[in-house]
């Protein structure tokens, strides 16, 4: 009884560690972890596109996976029944390329012989990376891949910690419907809708023409067009949202393409009573780039460093102790994907493939940064998670603005002022 007490004692304190607490119902005993854990370091591995198109993003997320590692790594390593391990953290870049991405995550498993996975970056290379999991039963968990088609197609290894668009578009409608009702915005409002030509694009435009179909009295799209990723010039497309004469204009687009968007969009003087690019506006890139021509853009987010909350507050310290930014949600979800990986462990006790992933299977990761505060999945590995709505406000500030009574909440700005 002695030696099961102070596993559990040891598995709290790392959980701890990690910032967020999870059950540790389950987990085997102190002698049956002994069989199972090895001595020596723990192999974890990624692959994240570091070079090409989503370079940007995909080195916030290496930079969020290996600071939740050094923080588990500087606390005397992960609690694996009852010992502790460093970890190694292997890192690949795919430079963008969904077959080459498949490739490496596959080289991380039968070469490198990694324990677990974390996931890379944008819903394209996530679901080309999906299907190695389940093949040899190693576990990933992914903050980069939103799109609900993920977690459609049978998975057991797979786990994800990004709300899917299809909630984010719902979010974004029901927004509007709360602003129209206010009076600030017409009745019905008239969508302009453009979308990236993928499974991301695809659940926010269903998101959306659901929305009208069911509520026609409030919303009517007159525009709905999807377009191609890595786009270079959006002029013929943003034509064609001028020619529509809508009020309001959602885009769903990653944030290349919302940068080039938006800029060009600015450059023909286009203005909407309301203007959003789905998760795209506060990320501190696109304010580079864009200046004031990003300001009053409204985004959905999974995180965002507006949140009051300690956890978010201490995190957002961190980051910039770290790394001299003010983080997005990029970094936090990776990080946050990271500690419900190590906390999944932890609570399986073991580094059986199929024992981290039923241990993952049952997690309630509290304590997280992400609002609401608990991470935790259905049977599809889908996650049970929040999204917030945000404002960029002139000075490089951000207001949240969504839902209703939302900790740190305040009206937005509607309509938004003509520039």
């Amino acid at each position: 009884m002695r030696k099961l007490s102070a596993v559990a004692v040891v598995a709290a304190v790392v959980i701890a560690a990690c910032g967020g607490t999870a059950s540790t119902g389950g987990a085997p005993s102190a002698s049956t972890a002994a069989a199972t854990v090895a001595p020596g370091p723990i192999k974890i591995g990624a692959v994240l596109p570091l070079t090409g198109s989503f370079s940007a993003s995909g080195t916030y997320f290496k930079q969020g996976y290996e600071l939740a590692t050094k923080e588990i790594n500087d606390a005397g390593g992960l609690d694996v029944g009852g010992s502790k391990h460093q970890i190694t953290l292997s890192i690949l870049d795919d430079g963008s390329n969904g077959t080459k991405s498949r490739s490496l995550v596959e080289q991380l498993v039968t070469q490198d012989k990694v324990t677990a996975l974390l996931g890379g970056y944008d819903t394209g290379l996530v679901e080309a990376q999906q299907a190695v999991p389940d093949q040899y039963k190693i576990p990933m968990v992914e903050g980069g891949g939103a799109a609900s088609a993920i977690f459609t197609r049978g998975n057991k290894y797979l786990f994800g910690t990004l709300a899917t668009i299809d909630d984010l578009g719902k979010n974004t409608m029901d927004f509007l419907k709360y602003w129209i009702d206010q009076g600030k915005l017409p009745k019905p409002l008239t969508i302009a809708l453009v979308w990236e030509n993928t499974d991301h694009g695809k659940d926010y435009q269903g998101a959306v023409n659901l929305a009208a179909k069911n509520t026609p009295d409030y919303f009517k799209v007159v525009l709905d067009q999807g377009f191609e990723l890595n786009g270079s010039d959006f002029t013929s497309l943003l034509t064609q949202v001028k020619a529509a004469n809508a009020a309001a204009f959602l885009s769903d687009a990653h944030l290349p393409d919302y940068i080039t968007m938006h800029r060009q969009y600015t450059q023909l003087g286009l203005t909407h009573k309301f203007v959003s690019y789905g998760a795209r506006g506060p990320d501190q890139k696109g304010r580079d780039a864009l200046a004031a021509a990003a300001d009053y853009l409204v985004a959905g987010l999974w995180w965002t460093p507006a949140q009051p909350d300690k956890g978010s507050q201490d995190f957002t310290a961190k980051w910039k102790a770290a790394y001299n930014v003010t983080p997005d949600w990029f970094q936090a979800l990776s990080y946050e994907t990271a500690r419900v990986l190590y906390a999944g462990m932890t609570k399986a006790g073991s580094l059986d493939g199929t024992k981290i992933r039923d241990a993952l299977a049952s997690l309630d990761f509290s304590g997280s940064i992400v609002p609401g505060g608990h991470i935790s999945f259905d049977p599809t590995g889908k996650p049970k998670t929040q999204i917030v709505m945000t404002q960029n406000l002139p000075g490089n500030k951000v207001s949240l603005v969504w839902p209703k009574g939302v900790a740190g909440y305040s009206d937005a700005i509607m309509p938004l002022p003509s520039k």
